[in-house]
């Protein structure tokens, strides 16, 4: 039996991080047959003054796949447009990069009706998340002709939509935390829980990077463990000791979001289905999946 010792992440662990997103990112590209690169496209509006005002943060990926991660609109200058003319121009370019499919979730107090209007429909609904709202998962093909929508008070020609910088797409960010504390105040502090899994000799056979956030949510960002170490127990034990610690530092909802090649092993580890994204990349399965902790 395999001798391996389970340990909290040291403060400069930061390349096992890389080692565990290299090594899904190999086993990806090998079941999907695409060598996955991923591009960040930003977009911003400004005021005279230069003032940060709106934008939105595109994520393409080598599945050509769009993920409209973020959409920001100051609340000073709402229901001008301004959101409608930043979605058309994301899923333009996504379409000039090839992308067959757009992605996004949203919640009940930001843009869902919005989202529906440009086409977008609900493959997916996350209940209590936050307690007493709703988080929606969503999907647009874009290789079928569709109408564009323009609000009949588009006032968003005054406005120059700019190329954004890594800075303002942080800003972009925060920008859009903030207003969701303002909507719903945060419960919990974001907690890091990464934890890494050695062999007798020290080196390491696997990894999870978890950590818990605002609303007394959790998540599993990615866990790896390596092929000769599988099927011996030692992820449902790397996700059991996690679970353990999210609950105990408040978190009462796990949410991971893991393709049909991987989703059986959480399933089986207690995890139930809230999301399917068909074809998400193409012949495949993407879910969002969680547990009730």
């Amino acid at each position: 039996m395999v001798k391996y010792t389970i340990v909290p992440f040291e403060e400069d662990d930061d390349d096992i991080e890389e080692l565990v997103e290299e090594k899904l990112k190999e086993i990806d590209e090998e079941i999907a047959e695409e060598e996955i690169d991923e591009e960040e496209v930003v977009y911003k509006i400004e005021d005279e003054d230069g003032n940060l005002i709106a934008g939105c943060i595109l994520d393409i990926d080598g599945w050509k796949i769009a993920d409209l991660d973020i959409l920001w609109v100051n609340e000073n200058y709402r229901k001008q447009g301004i959101g409608s003319a930043l979605i058309r121009l994301a899923e333009k370019t996504a379409r000039e990069k090839g992308c067959y499919l757009m992605t996004l979730g949203t919640f009940d107090f930001q843009a869902k009706p919005l989202y529906e209007k440009h086409g977008f429909t609900v493959c997916g609904v996350i209940k209590d998340w936050p307690e007493g709202h709703e988080n929606y998962c969503m999907r647009k093909r874009l290789d079928v002709p569709c109408e564009e929508y323009f609000p009949t008070n588009d006032n968003s020609a005054q406005y120059e939509v700019l190329e954004g910088t890594e800075e303002d797409s942080e800003t972009i960010g925060r920008n859009l935390g903030q207003h969701n504390r303002n909507c719903v105040p945060s419960i919990s502090k974001t907690v890091y829980l990464n934890k890494k899994v050695l062999d007798e000799n020290g080196d390491v056979i696997g990894a999870i990077i978890a950590y818990v956030h605002d609303w007394e949510d959790a998540f599993i960002d990615m866990m790896w463990v390596d092929e000769p170490y599988r099927n011996q127990g030692i992820g449902s034990e790397l996700i059991a000791m996690v679970e353990r610690e999210m609950k105990e530092n408040g978190a009462k909802l796990v949410l991971v979001d893991p393709s049909d090649w991987q989703d059986a092993f959480f399933r089986k580890n207690g995890y139930e289905v809230y999301s399917t994204q068909e074809d998400c990349p193409k012949g495949h399965l993407e879910f969002v999946l969680g547990k009730r902790l």
